[in-house]
This record gives structure tokens, C-alpha cells and sequence, in this order.
């Protein structure tokens, strides 16, 4: 679709901006609390998406993580954006974050792109056409138990621990990378067999989540059942191990 075209360009164009533009000031400020972070470029590569999307398809709705952009909108498709995922590594100067937009329609995301510029990685998923890692196509090599795993999740403040006491005998090795975008698309390129997500936003999830379901992964919450974008504790997993990893996530008393 001409529509998905048009983002790729645009995503590819503002990352490779973003690589020169943090190469001069730019500030960092709180939101929510002091960790939660914000700096002037993810409102100017969230600007700067916006700008593009609406005006070449202005009936397509836009939902973004900042300025006040985080409703749903009421249009049956609307991009996701997250202008920068991982804000915190990005801050720090470190090589884990990303940019993530999906194409979202009756709140099924139909395309998703992952842009982590800095190590130069693009991966896209458009519904019923696969994965692809920097234009080529991948099938995930997955771990078919759970001992082999490598899994990832997100932090939940004072919390995260209970995971990693209920984990870390049952599976190889756990992983916060401190970006759930780019973790979630790990688990359909094979790089993770699983993500938990603990507190996940749909600006955080949704370009994943078409990645997971295209590789053939399993998405659901943590009983089990059917989710979406909008639920924030989803496990996304590789088939061979989700029922055991649920099993596990279900023991554990927040």
C-alpha cells in the first residue's frame, strides 16, 4: 500500500535526522515522574511525523506518545507512533532505542515498522506477508523449551524482581534492554522467545505486535486470552514455550 511506502520513507528519513539532531543540544525533562523521561527530540521526531502523515493522508487518525496526542482516535485506521522508544537508553547516549509506528485499523495494528538507527535496524510486518530484518525475510529460530530461552520484559518499579526470582532457574537467560518496542520485535526476529510486557502503552506495542503474530508467535494476556494493543500486561512468545511461560507469569504475587 502506498500509505505503508509513505511511512517507511518517512520513519527512515526522521531516524537518520535524529542521528544528526542529537549530535546537538537537546534537553531532557520529566512527565509522569522524575524517571520518566522526555527529551526535545522525541517531540520533534513525533512534530515531524505528524506534519508528513496527516498532511499526505489527512483521514487517517494519529495516536502519539507525546503532546497530548495519546487518545484513541475515533477514525477506523490511525497510525501508532512512538517517536522515540527506550527515551532513557537514548538520553544516555546508548544504541537500544527505536522508533516504532504501526498502521492500526478497527484496533488491529495491519503494519508495523521498528527503526533503531544507531545500529542501522529495520523491521517491518505487514499482515499476512511475514517478517523482514533490513528487506529480508526471516523465520524466527525459536527455542522449543522453556530452559532454552531467552526471554525479556519490561520494568515495573520495585517489582521487576519477582519476575526474575519466579524466571531465572526456569529459562536460559532474562533480558531488559529498556526499549519494549524494540524487545518485542526481537521475539519475531528470534533474537528473544518471549516478552513480557508489564505496563506496555499501544505507542509501545503495536508495531511489535503485527511483528510477534507475522513471525508466528502467540500474543495473549497472561491467563491466556485474546488481547490487543490497548491491554498493558501482554505476554508475546514463541508458540513451543507460551503455555509454560504463562504458567510461571501466573505463580507470581504482585
Amino acid at each position: 500500500m502506498i500509505e505503508f511506502e509513505f511511512l517507511n520513507e518517512k520513519i527512515i528519513e526522521v531516524g537518520k535526522k535524529l542521528l544528526k539532531w542529537r549530535e546537538e543540544e537537546f534537553t531532557i525533562s520529566s512527565k509522569s515522574s522524575k524517571h520518566d523521561l522526555v527529551t526535545s527530540l522525541d517531540l520533534r521526531v513525533q512534530e515531524f511525523l505528524y506534519n508528513s502523515l496527516t498532511q499526505k493522508f489527512p483521514e487517517i487518525g494519529f495516536l502519539g506518545e507525546e503532546s497530548g496526542m495519546n487518545k484513541k482516535p475515533e477514525t477506523k485506521g490511525y497510525w501508532v507512533i512512538d517517536p522515540i522508544d527506550g527515551t532513557v537508553n537514548f538520553s544516555k547516549m546508548l544504541p537500544m532505542f527505536c522508533i516504532s509506528a504501526a498502521y492500526v485499523e478497527n484496533d488491529e495494528p495491519k503494519y508495523g515498522i521498528i527503526y533503531a538507527p544507531v545500529m542501522n535496524q529495520v523491521i517491518v510486518a505487514e499482515e499476512n506477508k511475514g517478517v523482514f530484518l533490513n528487506g529480508e525475510k526471516i523465520t524466527p529460530n525459536w527455542a522449543k523449551v522453556l530452559d532454552d530461552a531467552m526471554i525479556s520484559m519490561g520494568n515495573i518499579r520495585g517489582k521487576t524482581h519477582k519476575y526474575f526470582e519466579a524466571l531465572e532457574t526456569k529459562v536460559m537467560r532474562l533480558r531488559l534492554l529498556g526499549t519494549a518496542a524494540l524487545q518485542i520485535a526481537y521475539v519475531g526476529t528470534g533474537h528473544f522467545d518471549a516478552f513480557i510486557s508489564v505496563k506496555g502503552n499501544s505507542w509501545d506495542v503495536a508495531a511489535g505486535y503485527i511483528i510477534v503474530k507475522e513471525a508466528g508467535g502467540i500474543i495473549t494476556d497472561y491467563y491466556g486470552n485474546p488481547t490487543n494493543i490497548f491491554n498493558k500486561k501482554n505476554l508475546y512468545s514463541n508458540p513451543y514455550i507460551h503455555e509454560d511461560l504463562m504458567k510461571i507469569i501466573n505463580t507470581i504475587q504482585i
